[in-house]
């Protein structure tokens, strides 16, 4: 489902390393001192101010970054290879252009890259074509730990066409699921928390971060600050003031302060 950021930042202590996507965020600088995950999901959580197209598309590469190497380990094993291989053709379609995309004009206007082998027309066909395949995994695996990925599969893919309430269920189905790695359930609480802020609902997108945040007890900041987000976002300027000035007291060494900072002066 899909429900809209500077080198100050280089003298502070980088995060712990974690697996991740990749992608510069906005901003720049902030984003260069996260380490894959984080600057991955950093990305994914800007859409809602800044350009809810960019979220949608930042999404997608979060979930290839996690699940490609799931999907990489059950062709070694050779379990589920068929379902293994339809659900690896979604998620390569996340890296396929958009005509009309930033992304595909710079590599055209690049003369040593080739023509990119496949383009969609529009972003429905592409997020429609990353749906089918997720939808084609679950019906023939809907258990096991590749329905896992393809139920995350499905509910970016709704996200980013706008079905809400659909990312909503699936996103609960994967943080509800038994034997779920805490990567993929930290995944679905931040799926989760960007359906709801989709939907304008501010305490349940919330109360998602915080379930991240329990689930990856050292993201902590970075949850506390995508709550200051969409406090302003949605809540009350007081409010979003209190947070972000708490946050700066808490996490004096973040490699988000520089944002909360400029995030307080426009306030």
């Amino acid at each position: 489902m899909a429900i809209k950021i500077k080198n100050k930042g280089k003298d502070r202590p980088e995060e712990a390393p974690e697996e991740g996507g990749p992608g510069v965020p906005p901003g720049g600088a902030p984003g260069s001192e996260l380490d894959g995950f984080e600057r991955a999901s950093f990305m994914a959580a800007m859409w809602i101010e800044d350009n809810r197209g960019l979220f949608f598309a930042m999404v997608g590469l979060v979930l290839v970054a996690i699940l490609g190497v799931v999907i990489g380990v059950y062709y070694v094993r050779g379990q589920q290879v068929e379902a293994s291989d339809r659900l690896s053709e979604g998620l390569a379609a996340y890296e396929v252009p958009v005509e009309g995309s930033p992304d595909l004009d710079a590599i055209r206007q690049h003369p040593d890259l080739p023509e990119p082998p496949k383009v969609y027309d529009t972003e429905q066909e592409k997020w429609e074509d990353v749906y089918a395949s997720a939808v084609s995994t679950l019906d023939d695996f809907d258990g096991g730990p590749i329905a896992v990925s393809a139920r995350l599969t499905k509910a970016a893919a709704a996200l980013n066409l706008e079905r809400y309430d659909e990312a909503q269920s699936l996103y609960q189905e994967v943080i509800d699921s038994d034997r779920v790695s805490k990567e993929f359930r930290a995944n679905a609480f931040m799926g989760l928390a960007n359906s709801l802020a989709a939907q304008e609902d501010l305490q349940g997108a919330t109360q998602a971060w915080e379930g991240f945040a329990e689930v990856l007890p050292e993201r902590q900041a970075y949850a506390e600050f995508e709550i200051a987000r969409i406090t302003e976002r949605y809540g009350e300027p007081d409010d979003a003031r209190e947070r972000y000035e708490r946050f700066l007291e808490e996490y004096p060494d973040s490699a988000h302060v520089e944002e909360v900072e400029r995030r307080q002066a426009l306030l």
